[in-house]
């Protein structure tokens, strides 16, 4: 990535989705701050709750790893997440010396209200494109998130 922006018209068309994308990180790294203001949690929370909703309980060291962060700081955030209501413990059905930690449905209701908005204008927006073209942009979305996995990965040795 070049340190220097350049113009939306300026560069190849990989330089000017790779520029996008940058300020498309950013924007949504300001949206997700707000969002978790809102809700009364912190980032990582934030992101914690999006990672059970979408991937299901999970245990805290799974969590510790998904999320990048000790097991340790795992712990004092299920701590946070459950004194808000927006997780609960349960045993681990498998191993008992383990628990799982579960979204409360209610709580990722009130979280998906805040980004109601954005969901809202976002289907507006794709419905100018063909199912053809949405089906790329999907593809392209996936294949980006996997890389941005990997990178991350990579910074962490």
């Amino acid at each position: 990535m070049d340190v220097k922006p350049h113009g939306e018209e300026e560069g190849t068309p990989a330089d000017r989705i790779v520029l996008v994308m940058t300020d498309l990180a950013g924007a949504m790294g300001r949206l997700n701050d707000l969002i978790a203001q809102r809700a009364g949690v912190g980032s990582t929370d934030l992101l914690c709750l999006h990672v059970l909703n979408r991937e299901g309980p999970s245990t805290a060291g799974r969590l510790s790893a998904r999320l990048g962060r000790t097991t340790g700081a795992i712990t004092q955030m299920i701590d946070r997440l459950q004194k808000a209501g927006y997780v609960r413990r349960r045993p681990h059905p498998e191993d008992r010396r383990s628990v799982m930690v579960e979204a409360v449905p209610e709580a990722l209701g009130r979280i998906a209200a805040l980004y109601a908005g954005l969901d809202a204008r976002s289907r507006r927006l794709m419905s100018e494109f063909t199912p053809e073209q949405l089906a790329t942009v999907h593809a392209f979305l996936v294949a980006s998130h996997q890389i941005a996995v990997e990178e991350s990965d990579l910074l962490t040795g």
